[in-house]
This record gives structure tokens, C-alpha cells and sequence, in this order.
């Protein structure tokens, strides 16, 4: 696999709090992934409707600690495939 192909991690939060990281190193662990949801808890709800997942693009961080990240958010229909722009 090249080192430009994204991982996704799809992880729900809460019920209808659902959230798509995409990272290039790896996919996230389920700790990680409860981490990161409940700091852009806020972000999400400004930015998602109903039957939206929030996608938080960490591929900026690559090989960086996750606290450190600065992602690129974007609020995507629910079941939407993405192709990534490189």
C-alpha cells in the first residue's frame, strides 16, 4: 500500500454522533477514537444535521501525537463514500 492511501476509521460516539477520521499511518484504536470524539464533540454538533457524520481529516498529523493535531473537518452524509484528494 503506498503511503498516500488514507486509512478511515468510522467510529460512532453516541447514538446519531458519528464520526469518519481519516489518518495516512494507520487505522485509529477504539480508545483513540473516543479521545478524539469527545474533543470535537462541540465541532460536530456545530457543523453536522441529522443523518451526518462529521469526517475529521488527520492526515496533516502524519506521524505527529494526535494531541498535536490541527484536522480539516467536513460534515458528510451518512453512507458516503469519499475519494481523497492527494
Amino acid at each position: 500500500m503506498s503511503t498516500d492511501e488514507p486509512f478511515r476509521t468510522d467510529y460512532e460516539f453516541l447514538k446519531g454522533v458519528d464520526y469518519i477520521f481519516v489518518s495516512l499511518d494507520r487505522n485509529l484504536s477504539g480508545e483513540e477514537c473516543h479521545e478524539l470524539a469527545e474533543k470535537y464533540f462541540e465541532t460536530h454538533k456545530r457543523m453536522t444535521l441529522p443523518g451526518q457524520a462529521l469526517r475529521v481529516d488527520l492526515r496533516p498529523a502524519f506521524r505527529k501525537p494526535l494531541a498535536d493535531v490541527a484536522p480539516k473537518f467536513r460534515a458528510l452524509s451518512i453512507g458516503h463514500t469519499f475519494t481523497p484528494l492527494r
